[in-house]
């Protein structure tokens, strides 16, 4: 079923070049869905036959087997990677997300006009025609990486809710999150930065105000109605703007009987003066607790709102470079196998259009993506 790949070198591709690619990708999906608690009764007898398939490459595995470590890794990745990329479908919120090939250079292409007006003149009056600038330039991509320590016994063992069931849903988690922080960075970097044209930015103290939000949103309206995106607890702040009244200086709270439906059920409304606020999902790093230990850090920093018009040709630009890859070596100091998974992105803010988003974010910022880093 498998043809062995990688290198006889200590950090190897630890990928097969697969013979029955139909066959493989079930066996992929069914060892995913016992690995993630799914129910497989629609599977039927394949479930045994992945289970026993499993157990004979955990038991090779275990003797240090090289083909049959590779063959785990590509059964893994196959079952990991489309989970990851439907869950990168987050980036269409922000503007046109696409995937290319790894021998592919993302690329954005882009245009001005100068000149471009419509006059009211006399018949027969000369008009003034536009000139087109086009331009063109290279995204630069990041390998967004996480790692695991394969337990080989545990498939040996036939056991699919052990430590590796544990792992890979952590890999997804990290992986997806940390793509999402990245975007995110580059996003607030390239509007904080820009020096050369106009700008819709901002910076509040402790928690954004209803002014600098109503203002943000009627700036960006012009441009078409518009989407408010961000963590939920800033979703919130901006949801609780919503059905206050203040009738002789007096604040009273009055929500209409569908206001308070859609907050019992969500937490938030999902609307707000003509704008639909969105929430990004922005999980806890479980391995970064607070320097207080009231809780842990998120993936993302909470303290960003974007505004984004819905209708039109977004300048942001996200781009997936190949599929997921991996990587395996022992560990010196522990003797542990190790497993690295890899996936390329990009993500660009057209240079000239970045009036195209808004932003409001706190002004001292807590901590970035550390996405970089990996």
């Amino acid at each position: 079923m498998f043809d062995k790949g990688g290198m006889n070198n200590n950090a190897q591709r630890k990928e097969v070049r697969v013979k029955n690619v139909d066959k493989i990708k079930r066996y992929a999906e069914i060892n995913m869905a016992l690995l993630t608690g799914q129910d497989t009764t629609a599977y039927g007898k394949e479930v045994d036959e992945v289970v026993k398939f499993m157990s004979q490459l955990g038991a090779r595995a275990a003797q240090n087997d090289e083909t049959a470590k590779a063959e785990i890794n590509t059964i893994v990745k196959i079952g990991i990677e489309p989970l990851l990329v439907k869950q990168m479908q987050v980036y269409q919120l922000f503007g046109n997300y696409r995937s290319i090939g790894m021998d592919e250079t993302p690329v954005v292409h882009t245009w001005t006009y100068e000149s471009l007006n419509a006059d009211i003149q006399a018949k027969g009056s000369d008009v003034s025609f536009a000139d087109r600038k086009e331009v063109s330039y290279a995204i630069p991509t990041r390998i967004i990486s996480a790692g695991m320590r394969y337990n080989y016994r545990d498939f040996e063992s036939k056991n699919f809710v052990g430590t590796n069931a544990q792992e890979i849903e952590q890999i997804q988690t990290t992986m997806h999150n940390k793509g999402v922080a990245y975007v995110i960075d580059t996003i607030v970097s390239a509007l904080k930065n820009n020096t050369t044209g106009v700008k819709f930015y901002g910076e509040y103290n402790d928690e954004p105000t209803q002014t600098a939000t109503d203002d943000m949103i009627k700036k960006i309206r012009r441009m078409g109605k518009v989407s408010v995106l961000g963590d939920y607890d800033k979703i919130a702040t901006i949801s609780g703007f919503n059905g206050y009244q203040n009738p002789n200086s007096t604040t009273l709270p009055f929500y209409t009987p569908s206001q308070v439906d859609e907050i019992a059920k969500q937490g938030y409304n999902g609307d707000y003066k003509g704008s639909s606020l969105v929430v990004l999902p922005n999980a806890y790093n479980f391995t970064k607790p607070l320097a207080d230990k009231t809780a842990f850090e998120t993936y993302y920093n909470p303290d960003h709102i974007f505004f984004v018009p819905q209708n039109g040709q977004s300048p942001i630009n996200i781009i997936r470079r190949g599929g997921l890859t991996t990587m395996t070596g022992n560990d010196v100091s522990t003797g542990s196998i190790l497993t690295r998974f890899d996936m390329e992105i990009g993500a660009d803010v057209v240079k000239g259009r970045e009036f195209e988003i808004g932003c409001l974010t706190k002004s001292c910022l807590l901590y970035t993506s550390d996405a970089a880093d990996d």
